[in-house]
């Protein structure tokens, strides 16, 4: 009786193993268990495989991928097979190569530095940015993205129209902040055209004048206009006597003030005789041809006479 009670013993647990064992293959099945989320392979997905990579220095991967990650036992793939091209489009010599894998990442610089390092370096990539990036702050150099100041060659190829860049070069001894909220890092990026704040400003609002900044047709002209901005005004009331356009405008002196200026300013045409940093030998037959004597003392916020 005894030897009945072992063998039914025996055949119950070899049934429950056999129940076990199924429901544990089953629920491990390549077929029914997902290794691998939705969006794994999009690098704009928070759930890229390469976060997680990077982060715990592939630990996961080598489980399958085996620890020289060229396949494992598991039957899973060479992450070769895709990574023996990572980044071969982007070079030196493909300029736009770069621009495009940006613009696809939407300007975040912050997926370089996991592979490259917060210093771009190298990181666990052992590839520096900075051997082709010289400025300062590699990539993230204001300078890799816009010169200083900006030109069309860096906003045709997104969208803007030739000759957006516009009076950028005319302005480029006035800190970009003049017209441009400060920037402390890269959250600025995004669609052209830049926005135009005047936050911080010290010389458009110079004197209590409220500077603003309106487009002019196409947003992609990049066009637009300076409203009551003391850079293009008498210095002392109002809006200026032409209000500028950004794209294709051109001013002289009496685009701002009169030549002279009207009462009370004297009505002497001879700019010099009070204001020395006037050149004396300017043509004043010719506004192109009045020149200063130091630039950055003209429309400064300071009158000097």
């Amino acid at each position: 009786m005894k030897k009945i009670h072992v063998i039914r013993w025996m055949v119950l647990s070899g049934i429950a193993a056999i129940v076990l064992f199924s429901s544990c293959s089953k629920d491990r099945s390549i077929v029914e268990y997902q290794t691998h989320p939705n969006g794994f392979t999009d690098p704009n997905s928070e759930y890229f495989h390469g976060y997680a990579a990077v982060d715990r220095d592939g630990a996961e991967c080598k489980i399958c991928h085996g620890t020289d990650f060229r396949g494992g036992e598991s039957d899973a793939p060479s992450c070769y097979e895709c990574h023996s091209t990572l980044h071969n489009d982007v070079s030196i010599g493909n300029i736009a190569s770069h621009r495009q894998l940006m613009a696809s990442a939407n300007w975040d610089l912050a997926r370089c530095a996991r592979c490259h390092g917060a210093d771009y370096m190298g990181g666990t990539s052992g590839v520096s940015c900075t051997a082709c990036h010289t400025d300062p702050g590699g990539p993230s150099d204001c300078r890799t993205c816009h010169g200083m100041p900006p030109v069309d060659d860096e906003s045709v190829p997104y969208g803007m129209f030739p000759g957006a860049a516009g009076a950028h070069a005319a302005h480029q001894r006035f800190g970009c902040r003049e017209c441009h909220a400060q920037i402390t890092d890269l959250s600025h990026t995004g669609p052209l055209p830049a926005q135009v704040t005047f936050d911080g400003a010290a010389v458009a609002d110079a004197n209590g004048y409220s500077p603003s900044f309106t487009h002019i047709g196409d947003p992609r002209s990049g066009n637009g206009g300076c409203n009551s901005v003391y850079c293009h005004s008498n210095g002392a009331d109002g809006a200026p006597r032409l209000m500028p356009q950004w794209v294709g405008g051109r001013l002289d002196c009496a685009a701002c003030h009169g030549m002279p200026p009207a009462s009370p300013h004297p009505q002497i045409g001879t700019c010099h005789q009070c204001h020395t940093n006037v050149d004396p030998s300017s043509n004043y037959n010719n506004y192109d041809q009045i020149y200063f004597l130091n630039e950055a003392l003209h429309v400064n916020g300071t009158v000097d006479f």
